[in-house]
């Protein structure tokens, strides 16, 4: 019995080893538009709080502006993201971008094709990472045990400063930013960009910074007020597609769910 009981105990604690030292890695910016200026490196997993902490305390030392000032950070839009297990957004991109080209090889209007393609352009240039969908704020980690998990591996920590615009995508007829406005609502967004024939018009979502995505009814019949926040984005639903398509407006709203600033 003690020549398999041997072997065993010594496989096992090698796992349990491999677990406990296995490498963490974060990479710390401002925007995830940009190279992580800060790149940390731990032994071991880390816990939330301390990834939130050590970025808070060095960022600062590696990006300042041109006046040597810190610049407040827009917590609503801070996000740590997963940058290992980014497959399964991968492929929901490659589906979107797939149906969008067959979508626009059914048509004739060059208009329509035109604007298919700005969408495609503008998914095909996120940055996917799969998303800690929870606050990041330091203190509401610090009271809420739930967000304060252990992470392994390779991370991103967004630390942005607050926008000036929002993103407006979908069945638009102008994709791209907006300048945000205090008070204005969606349809007010939704006329200044236009929409397509195909466009839905009984509701919109709006991804907030922080990745929380909200259906909005915008009717006259079913309007319900919603805020919208600085750096939100606005997708506006394909109403007719083809037999097979029922999932790209989910899959494009899963994309921009865990599109960071």
């Amino acid at each position: 019995m003690k020549s398999y009981l041997t072997p065993l105990a010594l496989l096992v604690s090698s796992v349990f080893s491999t677990v406990a030292y296995a490498e963490t890695q974060l990479f710390v910016t401002t925007s995830s538009t940009q190279d992580a200026p800060l790149h940390i490196v731990y032994p071991t997993g880390i816990r939330i709080g301390q990834a939130v902490q050590d970025g808070l305390q060095q960022l600062p030392l590696y990006n300042k502006t041109n006046n040597k000032e810190v610049m407040p950070i827009y917590w609503l839009g801070a996000a740590l993201v997963d940058l290992e297990n980014t497959a399964v957004l991968e492929i929901k991109r490659q589906q979107v971008l797939s149906q969008l080209a067959q979508m626009g090889e059914a048509t004739n209007d060059s208009r329509y094709i035109t604007k298919l393609a700005q969408l495609a352009q503008f998914l095909r240039g996120i940055k996917l990472g799969q998303r800690v969908m929870q606050p990041l704020d330091i203190d509401a980690i610090r009271i809420t045990e739930s967000y304060n998990a252990i992470i392994e591996g390779k991370y991103q920590l967004v630390l942005p400063p607050r926008p000036s615009t929002i993103t407006l995508v979908g069945a638009v007829t102008q994709t791209g930013n907006m300048p945000w406005q205090s008070q204005t609502s969606s349809k007010d967004y939704l006329k200044q960009a236009g929409l397509l024939e195909n466009a839905e018009t009984s509701f919109v979502w709006i991804i907030q910074p922080d990745g929380n995505a909200i259906r909005q009814p915008i009717a006259y019949w079913n309007y319900q007020a919603q805020d919208i926040a600085p750096g939100a984005t606005l997708f506006v639903e394909f109403s007719s597609l083809f037999d097979g398509y029922a999932n790209l407006n989910e899959n494009i709203i899963e994309l921009l769910k865990n599109r960071t600033l």
